[in-house]
């Protein structure tokens, strides 16, 4: 008999809170700042003897959402990450794009994720959040 309760009380809690039950299916994704990166005498951004797009003029486009400029100074936050979809990251210089990739949140083991920029190689990369501690999204 109180198996029967604890099972109906699953289900009722589950009928009368079906937002929870949909948030469980969406990530999110932490988006650290840009890093300060070495510039050569005329000014120009250097990595590891290549040139890249200053931070100041990047911006990131996600799916349908629109482009938002890369923060310098502070982690953003994206929220409603759907877990069983494809998603479309798009890195822009000056408005052009740069760099583009597809990730799903289920290919990795948490549903908070981390963009960051890995300033030794020049190019943006995904991480568990966990894994990451540059980025600082709440």
């Amino acid at each position: 008999m109180r198996i029967k309760r604890t099972i109906l009380s699953v289900v009722l809690a589950g009928a009368l809170c079906p937002v929870g039950i949909a948030d469980s299916a969406l990530g999110s994704l932490c988006i650290a700042p840009g890093p300060e990166l070495p510039k050569s005498p005329d000014g120009q951004v250097v990595l590891r003897g290549e040139l890249f797009c200053e931070v100041e003029k990047l911006s990131l486009k996600i799916d349908s959402q629109p482009t938002r400029p890369w923060s310098v100074k502070s982690s953003a936050r994206i929220d409603g990450l759907d877990l069983k979809v494809s998603h479309r990251v798009v890195i822009f210089c000056e408005g052009k794009a740069q760099q583009s990739f597809r990730f799903s949140c289920s290919e990795f083991k948490s549903r908070e994720l981390c963009l960051f920029i890995n300033d030794l190689y020049g190019t943006v990369q995904l991480w568990e959040k966990k894994r990451s501690p540059w980025c600082k999204c709440k």
